[in-house]
C-alpha cells in the first residue's frame, strides 16, 4: 500500500500529511487475499509508521508489524483514538473481540495441509480496523485524501507475486505425502 501520509511543516507550525489515495476495503481485501496475508502485515507497517509520526513517539513500526500477535489490540485502540481526533468518530466494535480473532486465527497457520488455510480468515479481521483508519484519514482536516481508483503499479506487482504464491500452494497441496 502507498504510505498514508508524511508530515509537512506549515508556515504555521500545524502538523499537516501530504495526501495519497487510499485504497477501497475491497481492494485491500483482494490485495490481502491474493498475497496469502502478507499485506495485511504490509498494512500493519505503513499504519504504525504513520502513528509514530502521528504521535511523535519512537516506536518500531517494523517490530510492531512482525509482532502483530501482540500489538494488534494496541492498533485498534490507536486506530479509534485517531477517529475521535478527526471528528467523524465511528469507533471499531469490540476491539477486544477483533485482535482476539485475529490472534487465534492466525495461529492456525501451525495446522496441517490443507487445514492450515482457515488461517487466512484473520484477514476479516483486519478489515474493520483497515475501514475505520482510513474512513478516519478521509475525514482528518489535515490529511485531506482521496480514493485510489486504481491498483497502483506496486500493488499489481504484489498481486503478480501473490498469484504466483497461491500457485506453488496449490501445486503442493497436489502433492502426495
Amino acid at each position: 500500500m502507498e504510505s498514508f501520509a508524511t508530515p509537512l511543516a506549515s508556515s504555521a507550525q500545524a502538523e499537516t500529511w501530504e495526501a495519497y489515495p487510499l485504497i477501497s476495503p475491497n481492494k485491500f481485501l483482494v490485495l490481502c487475499l491474493l498475497s496469502l496475508g502478507l499485506y495485511g502485515l504490509w498494512w500493519q507497517y505503513k499504519t504504525w509508521r504513520f502513528f509514530r509520526q502521528w504521535q511523535q513517539t519512537d516506536t518500531w513500526p517494523v517490530m510492531r508489524a512482525l509482532f502483530s500477535l501482540f500489538t494488534f489490540h494496541d492498533l485498534l485502540k490507536t486506530i479509534n483514538q485517531f477517529a475521535r481526533s478527526t471528528g467523524g468518530y465511528t469507533p471499531i466494535a469490540n476491539p477486544g473481540g477483533l485482535a482476539s480473532g485475529y490472534v487465534v486465527l492466525s495461529l492456525l497457520t501451525r495446522l496441517p495441509d490443507p487445514l492450515w488455510l482457515v488461517s487466512l480468515g484473520a484477514i476479516g479481521f483486519l478489515v474493520p480496523a483497515f475501514r475505520a483508519f482510513r474512513d478516519a484519514m478521509l475525514q482528518a482536516p489535515a490529511y485531506g485524501g482521496s480514493h485510489q481508483p486504481h491498483f497502483s503499479a506496486r500493488q499489481l506487482i504484489a498481486l503478480s507475486a501473490g498469484l504466483v504464491g497461491w500457485s506453488l500452494v496449490f501445486v503442493g497441496l497436489m502433492q502426495p505425502d
